[in-house]
């Protein structure tokens, strides 16, 4: 029995020796690689859940930069076709209509013979000078607007008559003495009208969109 119990205790200090020296270091370190395991993987995790936020928010920078990028060059698309709407408009209604008035009422004799004695009346008034002659647009006959002028007027221009001079519409006063032209041809006043009313004319046709 004494052998028995002897052979039974050496097992048994194997055992617990096998147990100290192999079983229980093992699970020690398997319990230590996987505790390291874990936080590498949580490392990992919280490294690629910050690459992806900084990759979202990197995206959304560069998204945010295209729009504006696209905002400013619509509003500049926006603004050069307006202007060319403006100018094309321009060009059509007010340059256009203003051509044809100017074109159809500085060739009526009436309408020369009537600027013609606004303008000899200015300079009597005034007291510029006397020596005067008036030349008309070349489309106009000197003896219609001759019959529609004053006989006090015709016997203030040179030779009591106007001219023919070489120009399509409205006409012109020569203040010989003083070397000095009054210019109310069409291209006179199409030059002044132009300068002064496209202003009003853009501040009426675009007030709503300027």
């Amino acid at each position: 029995m004494k052998t028995l119990k002897d052979g039974q205790e050496k097992i048994q200090e194997i055992c617990d020796v096998l147990r100290r020296e192999t079983l229980e270091p093992a699970h020690t370190e398997a319990r230590s690689v996987i505790e390291e395991a874990k936080a590498k993987a949580h490392k990992i995790i919280s490294d690629a859940e910050s690459q992806a936020e900084q990759l979202h928010l990197n995206a959304k920078k560069t998204i945010e930069q295209e729009r504006n990028v696209f905002k400013t060059a619509l509003e500049q698309a926006s603004v050069q076709s307006l202007e060319a709407l403006r100018q094309d408009i321009e060009g059509h209604l007010f340059n256009t209509e203003l051509n044809r008035v100017l074109n159809e009422q500085t060739t009526k004799p009436d309408v020369i013979a009537k600027l013609i004695t606004v303008i000899i009346d200015a300079i009597e008034k005034e007291g510029i000078g006397a020596d005067l002659s008036s030349s008309i647009a070349k489309s106009v006959s000197a003896d219609d607007v001759n019959r529609l002028l004053s006989e006090g007027i015709l016997k203030k221009l040179q030779g009591n008559s106007v001219v023919v001079g070489n120009f399509s519409g409205g006409a012109r006063v020569q203040v010989h003495d003083k070397k000095l032209t009054i210019d109310i041809s069409d291209e006179a006043l199409r030059e002044l009208l132009t300068t002064y009313v496209r202003k009003d004319f853009r501040k009426i046709i675009f007030a709503a969109t300027s």
